[in-house]
Formats: structure tokens, C-alpha cells, sequence
């Protein structure tokens, strides 16, 4: 009865050592062709495994990365799909979830994300971001958009957002 006993003890010592082992180095992805292939599994399309993808750019808040992928080419529809991983160093990454954006169309998609908001602009008649934050006397930013795809975190929630043309007029 001992030795069964001693034997169970040490069979859950071994399961309490080895799970934490797997969560902790499981599941790691390397390197920019890591990211990509992760990004294949996740994106909600048919030929998922053959489109076009890359990476539009990344959003950073500590080590949570928020990058966004852009999958066609100059023939078919572009869909942006952002996806939130865990940066660990040295190129390394840990997947945390996929996100689901507001496509405001034109090639333009927001996401609110911790505490703030990312931004993906693809158009190239977008200049500029206008970001209105609530303050007692309202502060608004305006980002230039110098070249797309353009990706821009704010990590303050903006009260209102609007993407301009060069001219200065709101993009409908």
C-alpha cells in the first residue's frame, strides 16, 4: 500500500511539474514566418492556406503585440485581420487571441484594444488621423498618414476619430 501510495505522490509531482512546463514552452512561435503561418490557421477564409498575407503592422502596449495581417493581393478583396500575441523576446511570440475590427470600408479598420484604440489605413487617399480625446477643453491630434498600410495605436480612448483627405475633409 506504501510503495502504490509513493508511487501516486509521485506520478502528480511529475504532472504538477510537467504542465506548467508545457503552458509555459508551448505554443511558442518564432520569428515574422511564425506569425504568418499562425495567421493562416486564424483568418476566416476558404484559401487560407495559399492567399496572399503579410504583415500590415503592429500596434505595442508592454508585451502585448497587436499585429495586423493583410490578406490578397492587388486582384482580389483585402480583409484585415488583427491578432493579438504575447512578445517573450529574442523574436518570440505566444498567441493570445483573434481580434474582430470595425471595417469602417475604404480600406480602413479600427479596433478598440487595451484601453485604447489601434487603427489599420490601407487608403491612400487617407492624409490624416484625427483623433478628439474628452478632456474639459476637448485636445484633438492629427496624425499624418505619410505612406499605407498605416497602423497607429492610441492607447488613450479618443472621445471621436476621423480619417482626412489632403484637403482636410472627413473620408465618407
Amino acid at each position: 500500500m506504501k510503495k502504490g501510495t509513493v508511487i501516486l505522490v509521485l506520478c502528480l509531482l511529475c504532472l504538477c511539474i510537467a504542465i506548467p512546463a508545457v503552458t509555459v514552452f508551448g505554443g511558442v512561435i518564432e520569428g515574422e514566418e511564425g506569425l504568418i503561418e499562425k495567421a493562416r490557421e486564424e483568418i476566416p477564409v476558404a484559401d487560407a492556406e495559399t492567399i496572399e498575407l503579410v504583415i500590415a503592422g503592429k500596434s505595442v502596449d508592454g508585451d502585448a503585440e497587436l499585429y495586423w495581417f493583410k490578406s490578397g493581393n492587388e486582384y482580389q478583396y483585402h480583409r484585415y485581420t488583427p491578432i493579438e500575441f504575447t512578445a517573450l523576446g529574442d523574436d518570440k511570440y505566444r498567441f493570445v487571441k483573434t481580434c474582430h475590427p470595425i471595417n469602417r470600408g475604404m480600406q480602413i479598420c479600427a479596433l478598440q484594444w487595451n484601453g485604447g484604440y489601434s487603427f489599420l489605413i490601407d487608403n491612400e487617399k487617407c492624409a490624416a488621423l484625427e483623433l478628439t480625446y474628452p478632456e474639459v477643453n476637448p485636445v484633438v491630434d492629427v496624425i499624418p498618414v505619410d505612406s499605407v498600410p498605416f497602423v497607429y495605436y492610441s492607447s488613450v480612448m479618443p472621445a471621436e476619430y476621423n480619417f482626412l483627405d489632403a484637403e482636410g475633409n472627413i473620408l465618407h
